[in-house]
Order: C-alpha cells, then structure tokens, then sequence
C-alpha cells in the first residue's frame, strides 16, 4: 500500500573512487506517497487529530499557567493560620460566617490553594483569574483584620465584609478596595451607620445611631457629613426635622423640646436666626425675629421670651 503517515528512510547507491555505499534518503514527515484515496483521507484525518489534540493540550496548560499569581508577587503556603486577631475573632462569633451566596459570580475563576503576598505578607485563599484575585475570596491582612466576600482585578469589588482589628466592622458594597453602595458600618462600641457610601464616605440616605441609643439621625448625608434634609432625635425626646449643612442646623427647621415646646423657622449654624415662631407647652407664642443658640435655652423652663435675642 504504500508508505502510510509516517518518516520513511530510503537508500540510494553511489558510486566513488571504485566504492560503493549506501546513502540514506529521507522523505518529509507524514508524506503521503500512496495513491489510494481512502488512505490519504486516513492520513489526513490523523494529522488533523494530533494537531487538535496538541492545541488542546497547549491551549489547557496555557490556561492553567493564567490562575496562579506570578511567583514574584505571591508564594503557595500549606497552612492557613486559624487564630485571627483577638477582636477579630470576637466579632466573627459574633456575626457568624460569611455568606458568600450573596455575592456575585466569576466565569472562569478557579479555586487554588492559599496563597501568601511576599510585600506585605497577607494570606489570601479563595479564586483566582489572569493572575490576580478575581471571585469569591478572603483575605487576611497582615494586622489580623479579615476581609471576606468578592473580588475583581485584584481588589474589593461587590458585596463583602471586612472586620478591622479595632473591632468594627463593615458590611455591603465595595468598589476598588472602597466602601461604595448600600453598608453597615458598625464600631466597637456599638454605634453604627447604615446608608449609602461613595469612596469610603457616608453619601446619601442613611440613618446614623449612637452607642447607647442617645441619638438618631435619620437622613442626607453629603461626602461624610450630613448635608440637606434631616431627622434628629435624642433619647430625652427632643427632636430636630430640617435643613442640615456641614453637620449644623442650617436653613428652615422645626425642634421641639422634651416638655413640647416647639421652634419653627430658619437656622444658621445650630442658632436659632431668622424669622421664626416659638410656642411654649402652656400656650404662649412668639413670633418675630430671633437670634439665639439651642444653648441658650437649654434647662430653661420659664422666661424663654425674656431672654430671645431681637435683632
């Protein structure tokens, strides 16, 4: 049949100087020299599997050689230490594990074996992709804090938690490594924030609570401080619904104390200034221009009208 798919050596005679040896001659790899059509068509059909099955082969080992980081970045560890850092610990018995069905999806992401950063000596276990940490995974810093949810392009990316070795805590959105989007922040002490954030700032609505539930503020907040329209309420029952700027009482407002008595009108900086009417639990009222601080008034039961500053 022929020579079939394969090297062929063939010799050849030669004459020289009254000898005679023999030459080899060799022909192309997978030459086909038969003239048998369905043996071509077989030689063929092989060559085409050998190469698919070499670029599967390269393309699969490619891809494997993509998960890993580069050895100049992160080293593979065997043991992952358990004991986090005391405050850490205290509040994940606090809060439970993660739940990471929350968070998105990586198409292609692998799981790989932990993994320790060689500039700042993080451990990080979870999903990796083009090198870098892209899928669900936590990551333990180098302090003890722990931040555990999703990731893409090697930063805190969509939903996730971090607990901070102070002991507070902050669960929700992230972008680039950034509280952003809808969280809970909450300290040590109990007191939190639950709102909205842009680039680690409250920016938003959101409602603000204190430690010992002394004080809510329920409303806008502008870049980390409390911008626009508000509620504020403190635990002796005075209560505060207005204008906000820069954390202060700011343009039209109504507070009333804990007995009822009530201020309706303009604010600047936490002051009573402007056009306004203050009406007192027994009935009197006031209206006309004032000028005077929350301060000013404090405690005071009787002779509120006597001491309104007119200007």
């Amino acid at each position: 049949m022929g020579t079939v798919c394969q090297t062929i050596h063939r010799t050849q005679v030669v004459e020289t100087g009254g000898f005679e040896f023999e030459q080899p001659v060799e022909t192309k790899p997978y030459e086909i020299k038969s003239n048998l059509p369905e043996v071509q068509e077989m030689c063929a059909t092989k060559i085409q599997a050998l190469y698919r099955g070499h670029s599967v082969r390269k393309q699969k080992r490619e891809v494997e050689e993509s998960y890993p980081p580069l050895q100049s970045v992160a080293v593979p560890i065997e043991q992952v230490p358990e004991i986090f850092h005391h405050a850490v610990s205290k509040v994940l018995l606090q809060l439970g594990p993660f739940d990471y069905s929350k968070c998105s999806t990586m198409v292609g992401a692998k799981t790989l074996p932990p993994y320790q950063f060689l500039d700042k000596g993080g451990i990080y276990i979870g999903q990796w992709k083009n090198h870098q940490r892209n899928g669900k995974g936590k990551y333990i810093f180098p302090d003890g804090s722990l931040y555990e949810g999703f990731w893409v392009d090697d930063k805190a990316n969509g939903y996730g938690r971090l607990i901070v070795n102070s002991g507070d805590y902050y669960q929700g959105e992230w972008k680039n490594d950034k509280n952003d989007g809808y969280g809970v922040y909450v300290h040590s002490d109990k007191s939190k924030y639950e709102g909205f954030w842009k680039d680690d700032n409250r920016h938003g609505q959101g409602t603000e609570t204190w430690a010992d539930n002394s004080a809510i503020y329920d409303g806008s907040f502008y870049m980390g401080v409390k911008e626009g329209y508000g509620i504020y309420k403190w635990g002796d029952g005075s209560n505060y619904a207005g204008g906000f700027r820069n954390n202060q009482f700011q343009g039209q407002g109504v507070y009333v104390w804990p007995d009822g008595s009530k201020y309706e009108g303009y604010w600047q900086n936490n002051k009573m200034n402007g056009q306004g009417e203050m009406i007192w639990v027994d009935g009197r009222k006031y209206i006309g221009i004032f000028s005077i601080s929350l301060g000013e008034l404090q405690g005071q039961q009787k002779g509120w009208l006597r001491r309104i500053l007119l200007v």
